[in-house]
């Protein structure tokens, strides 16, 4: 997890339009192109895969929201605009979707892109023999479930083309929130031959896939660091793509990349705690307020985890005020709770959802009150001491909000002896996955989609990504209503997540750290690269000034 630190790190709703702010646009005559259309951007992580359904890092991401395109995308205001699709039809129940695509849609093999792609993408993705990572994405589709736990095949997925430009989707249950998802390279088409052809190699280099985006990707053979985005000379709406090349390259130091970018050799790059209070008063610096949130989670499977009064205490004994103005640096603010401040709204008051959901003594720091759980929680177990593995990964700032973790409580809470494992990020992910060798672990999340079920649903029960295996049936029961509610009544929906976000508090099921933000130097002469909450960058409409 990365982004924001995500372990799944999907394209998200625009946050904003870098260096662009005020811009007219790129209609011909408002603006002096630069002769070279080129671009330099940095990635943090090396990209592991080009297979949209196995694609679950924030590089991959970047390459495939850039190079292959869905039904739809957040534009620069984070409104969902259509892409592939030309429209969409959704029946009263809301229970059947028929999505139009444009006529004419190439892959840059040649190949047309049909609606059958979508049908074949959507199949193999939930298929299990395809361990997609984010398959679970797809539940409200008629037999999804069925089909994951291997009790029917991937054919039976209520999707089906009814001719080469339309294809209905027919849920098993409303989903408010289907054209947002279609957005998420897990739903984007598929071109089986290409599939076939290269097997379980598909989407392992540049070649060995094919493309229906903005870009075509070059010259990345799997592990190397540098490559690049071209102008895809089939894509159906080539004309308002005005960069010719984008030249990639991995820099995971962060003073290796601020050399770079003041050299020129990078247009942009993201900041650390500490250069973002540097470089705050130069001109290309911008920052914003995230979706993403740093958390803990307790591992269930442990028994000390399992006390109620041992979370409490050691999510009280930690100021988060501290951890997001010294130990971050970046513009991130302490949190309220576990979904992100500013997310999503109230239907009919206006108020933000993190102020409805709000439960006291949960992530604000209260030394006096950790204490007399930590104390009622040792009693219970018969302990006086506990021993505490906190896991972390070599990445970012993770690890020194973890030596913060280690400090606070060893020093506060008497036989708490806090050892901090840090490990290479995709090792820390999957014993989090397996639920073994930590006792606490930090991760994170940043939503796919604006929609609160994305969030919440981290913390069902059975979700791959609910890492301390928390299991509550009276939080299941509010979310299980809220996904099923009548998709046109926000207002229920919205109060089951509240219900729900206060019985995970209440039940000090995570224990959320910070609330982020993307810090970053950006090149001027570069308009509308478009920001996204999860530090990923959309270029379809980017171009180079003078």
């Amino acid at each position: 997890m990365d982004r924001k630190w995500k372990v799944s790190v999907f394209f998200v709703a625009a946050a904003m339009l870098l260096a662009g702010c005020g811009s007219k646009g790129a209609s011909a005559g408002t603006h002096k192109y630069a002769t070279k259309q080129s671009y330099n951007l940095m990635a943090n992580t090396e990209v592991e895969t080009m297979d949209p359904s196995l694609a679950d890092d924030s590089a991959s991401l970047l390459q495939l929201n850039n190079t292959n395109e869905g039904l739809y995308h957040p534009n620069k205001n984070g409104k969902l605009v259509a892409e592939a699709a030309t429209k969409t039809k959704v029946s009263k129940d809301g229970l059947t979707y028929t999505f139009t695509l444009h006529k004419g849609m190439k892959w840059s093999n040649g190949d047309p892109v049909t609606a059958q792609n979508f049908v074949y993408g959507w199949q193999r993705t939930v298929d299990p023999d395809t361990k997609a990572p984010n398959a679970f994405l797809f539940a409200p589709i008629k037999n999804a479930n069925a089909i994951m736990n291997d009790k029917k095949s991937a054919k039976t997925l209520g999707v089906k083309a009814v001719n080469k430009t339309t294809f209905k989707v027919t849920l098993s249950k409303p989903a408010p929130y289907l054209k947002q998802m279609t957005a998420l390279p897990a739903f984007f088409p598929q071109d089986k031959k290409v599939v076939e052809k290269y097997g379980k190699s598909y989407g392992t280099t540049s070649a060995k896939t094919v493309y229906n985006g903005p870009f075509v990707q070059e010259g990345w053979t799997g592990s190397n660091l540098t490559w690049k985005m071209k102008k895809n000379t089939k894509y159906w709406d080539k004309k308002v793509v005005h960069l010719s090349t984008v030249n990639m390259q991995v820099v995971q130091n962060s003073s290796t990349a601020l050399n770079l970018y003041q050299v020129k050799k990078l247009d942009d790059i993201s900041l650390s705690g500490e250069q973002a209070t540097q470089e705050k008063s130069n001109k290309d610096f911008y920052s914003s307020l995230a979706n993403s949130m740093t958390y803990a989670v307790y591992n269930f499977k442990n028994q000390a985890m399992q006390n109620i009064n041992i979370r409490r205490a050691l999510s009280l004994v930690l100021n988060r005020e501290q951890v997001t103005s010294k130990v971050l640096a970046d513009g991130s603010i302490a949190p309220k709770e576990f979904v992100p401040s500013k997310l999503t709204e109230n239907p009919k008051t206006g108020t933000d959802f993190a102020t409805d959901a709000e439960v006291a003594n949960t992530t604000t720091q209260n030394k006096k009150l950790a204490k007399k759980y930590w104390a009622k929680g040792m009693k219970q177990l018969g302990k006086t001491k506990l021993t505490i593995q906190l896991m972390c990964w070599d990445e970012g700032t993770n690890s020194q909000v973890a030596e913060y973790m280690q400090s606070e409580i060893n020093q506060t809470l008497n036989g708490a002896d806090v050892k901090v494992s840090t490990l290479p990020k995709k090792s820390a992910i999957t014993k989090m996955s397996s639920h073994t060798g930590f006792d606490m672990a930090l991760t994170g999340w940043s939503p796919d989609f604006v929609d609160l079920m994305d969030v919440l649903q981290l913390e069902q029960t059975g979700n791959p990504y609910n890492f301390g295996s928390f299991s509550n049936k009276t939080f299941d029961k509010y979310m299980k209503a809220a996904i099923t509610t009548d998709a046109n009544d926000s207002q229920a929906r919205y109060d089951d997540y509240v219900k729900a976000e206060k019985v995970l508090m209440k039940q000090q099921g995570v224990a959320v750290i910070d609330q982020g933000a993307s810090t970053y130097l950006h090149n001027p002469k570069v308009k509308n690269a478009v920001s996204t909450t999860d530090g990923g960058t959309y270029l379809k409409n980017a171009y180079v000034t003078k």
